[in-house]
């Protein structure tokens, strides 16, 4: 098994040279700069090529006699460190599909997925079958800790012979080559992919198991909460788009380009891998600790191993700044997930870069103790199904500007948060949240809106932005949402665009709570009003400055008692609004609502009091201690330097006791009923230890 806390780094001997390979001296690197575990290429990246001798798989042009593979084995189990074996099942060499052309991953028209000479070849192949055999033949005759498997995927739609027939002989239907949103015969594709997808990953974990008892097992997944967009592509290529994708993915939630859903594919395994890429996304910093939050929802709460950028995308030996990889591993560790590098070219490494990641590793010793559990009372709702099905080609702004602008929001009003899966969503995942946001999430099943329902009635404050339970698990429009008794309103397929217009906060009981004016600039549902009291109206205003007489506005943002508890709906798309068009008075509204729950229900345990606007906050339990992280990412997307930052204050409890990890002044002072916590400077992060 894996060591916890794991802090890895992946050896990717396609980028190299053999005659420049070293594993003496490159496991000595590595274990001289606090790292305890070695992926090492067993099956390559370029051209499915072994770096052993297999009965399976071609050899690298020029191994020879040499077992590199076991080299590196021997060298790390020398040194004391683990070992993943690396094992690619998507792209394979000329010896896999010049004999056998049909193996190939297929487009719609029949394009092939190339890169360089080689070829994504497909799982429902002979070729899935021969990844399995390698992966029970690694696993059988090296001695490793765990093995991991890269892009198990149908990334090329894929219509290949393998895939009709399979498709026909599994559902009796024949494969869609079109996108048809809504169409219940289409979600059955998808769901279709999934499945191969998974099955494919366990086999692959039985074989390794089987051969290896007590095997982990890891699985590649792709850039969660993000999607296939060729406006960034063409802004990182100068103009160019990949050829790997086909244009039906355009705009596409990107795990369902490659057919990988992590509830799933987590059955059969042991650690959830996630490659959070930002630059290659477009996403801010922060956006890497969101992904590997909601990748430990999705996949169950098991361990969470983030491939994080080493180099500037695309690859190369030209690293990040210092600051970056310190807010990155800060993150990564303040979401819950463990620490993993790629180094390309072993021989040519930079080594200040590496020595640099290796401090960061040595500060972040005992800031989340192993047994430590997430105490976050405000959650953030990801939807899969609603990116998946509702969104489809228009995901960005359908629905991931809603979430991440969500998440932009939460971290701005500085209380710790986390992600939560709508999928995987259960009753021990919501102990201990008092606040829900949930943003665009118009595809919800029956039984996570139940859940929802019981969670409000039993005290819950839930705010939900944006269109919500409109649409089935299909993505076809629902005419009775499933939440209109909880949110006291019925959302209409009917929408009212906002132009040039304001939120206007009403006076409710003799107090307005929303802000009386708001700029707005979004299109919303109409509401029927049915138990649900309005606090804001929508005023639509294409004239500038001045309203037409005759406008009248609509309702825009309610709020509604239900059972013990609090449902607030927002109609437009504050998220989205703050994200996408910089809309900073959204904000404002979204902390007026969440004000309730700190009014009605006493103080948050923990919350921020004057911090930086990209200060994000992120608290762990280990019995009576918390753990408190302050991740600061403040200029990092501008200027790859994070901005020192004087005096940034949290509250705690009366009668807690602090201490900075890293021996950062602290000022402790009454307020209130509760502590002031004033850090005289915050660098690139700070780990507070509350007992």
């Amino acid at each position: 098994m894996l060591r916890r806390p794991t802090r890895a780094v992946t050896i990717e001997l396609s980028q190299s040279r053999l005659e420049d390979i070293d594993p003496a001296r490159t496991v000595e690197f590595f274990a001289q700069r606090s790292f305890n575990t070695l992926v090492v290429f067993a099956l390559g990246y370029l051209h499915g090529e072994t770096y052993y001798p297999s009965r399976y798989a071609p050899s690298r042009d020029g191994l020879g006699d040499r077992d590199v593979f076991g080299e590196f084995v021997e060298e790390a189990r020398r040194a004391g460190l683990g070992v993943v074996a690396y094992v690619n099942s998507f792209f394979g060499g000329p010896d896999a599909w010049e004999p056998h052309p049909d193996w190939t991953q297929r487009w719609v028209d029949g394009t092939e997925t190339t890169q360089g000479r080689a070829k994504g070849l497909c799982i429902n192949s002979p070729y899935g079958e021969r990844i399995v055999s390698v992966v029970g033949e690694v696993a059988g005759r090296y001695d490793i800790d765990a093995l991991y498997l890269d892009e198990p995927s149908l990334q090329s739609w894929c219509a290949c012979p393998n895939c009709v027939a399979r498709y026909r002989a599994d559902t009796g239907r024949a494969l869609p080559l079109a996108v048809s949103a809504g169409d219940p015969a289409f979600s059955a594709f998808l769901d279709w992919r999934s499945r191969v997808v998974a099955e494919f990953v366990g086999a692959a974990g039985a074989a390794g198991r089987a051969a290896r008892p007590g095997l982990s097992m890891i699985a590649q997944h792709a850039f969660p909460l993000a999607s296939t967009s060729d406006d960034h592509f063409r802004r990182l290529f100068w103009g160019r788009t990949s050829g790997r994708r086909p244009p039906q993915f355009e705009g596409w939630y990107r795990p369902s380009f490659y057919g990988q859903d992590i509830r799933l594919v987590a059955d059969g395994l042991d650690v959830v891998a996630i490659e959070p890429w930002r630059r290659f996304v477009g996403t801010p910093a922060w956006w890497v600790g969101a992904a590997v939050s909601y990748a430990r929802s999705a996949g169950g709460h098991k361990p969470v191993l983030p491939l994080l950028e080493y180099p500037h995308f695309p690859w190369g030996l030209s690293r990040l700044s210092d600051d970056e990889f310190g807010v990155a591993c800060a993150d990564v560790v303040a979401n819950g997930g463990e620490l993993w590098w790629p180094m390309y070219a072993p021989g040519q490494a930079d080594t200040a870069g590496w020595d640099r990641i290796a401090e960061v590793i040595d500060a972040l010793d005992g800031a989340r103790p192993v047994d430590a559990q997430e105490a976050a009372e405000t959650a953030i709702l990801v939807s899969r199904r609603t990116a998946e099905r509702v969104a489809l080609d228009d995901v960005d702004a359908g629905y991931l500007d809603h979430l991440l602008g969500a998440v932009l929001l939460v971290r701005q009003l500085h209380r710790p948060y986390r992600l939560l899966s709508a999928e995987a969503m259960d009753a021990e995942s919501l102990r201990g949240c008092r606040v829900l946001v949930v943003p665009g999430a118009a595809a919800l099943e029956d039984a996570e809106a139940d859940r929802l329902r019981r969670w409000v009635a039993d005290g819950g404050h839930l705010v939900t932005i944006g269109s919500t339970a409109t649409h089935d698990a299909d993505g076809r429009w629902r005419t009775d949402g499933l939440l209109d008794d909880v949110l006291g309103v019925h959302q209409l397929a009917e929408t009212v665009a906002a132009g040039l217009g304001y939120l206007v906060g009403l006076p409710v009981e003799g107090r307005r709570v929303l802000p009386a004016r708001a700029p707005v600039r979004d299109d919303q549902h109409r509401l029927e009003v049915r138990s649900a009291t309005v606090l804001a109206e929508m005023t639509p205003m294409w004239d500038l400055f001045t309203p037409a007489p005759d406008v009248v506005g609509v309702p825009a943002i309610t709020r509604n008692r239900f059972g013990a508890g609090i449902a607030d709906h927002v109609a437009p798309g504050l998220g989205r609004l703050r994200y996408r068009f910089e809309l900073f008075e959204a904000l404002d509204v979204l902390d007026a609502l969440l004000a309730h729950t700190l009014l009605d229900h006493g103080p948050a345990t923990i919350r921020g009091h004057h911090l930086g606007p990209e200060v994000g906050l992120h608290c762990w339990a280990s019995g009576a201690v918390r753990h408190l992280f302050l991740v600061n990412g403040s200029s990092l997307d501008t200027t790859g330097r994070v901005a020192v930052l004087a005096e940034q204050s949290v509250v705690v409890p009366a009668g807690t006791e602090v201490r900075s990890l890293r021996g950062t002044g602290l000022k402790i002072e009454a307020f209130g009923p509760d502590r002031l916590v004033t850090l005289d400077r915050l660098a690139d992060w700070e780990c507070l230890i509350l007992s």
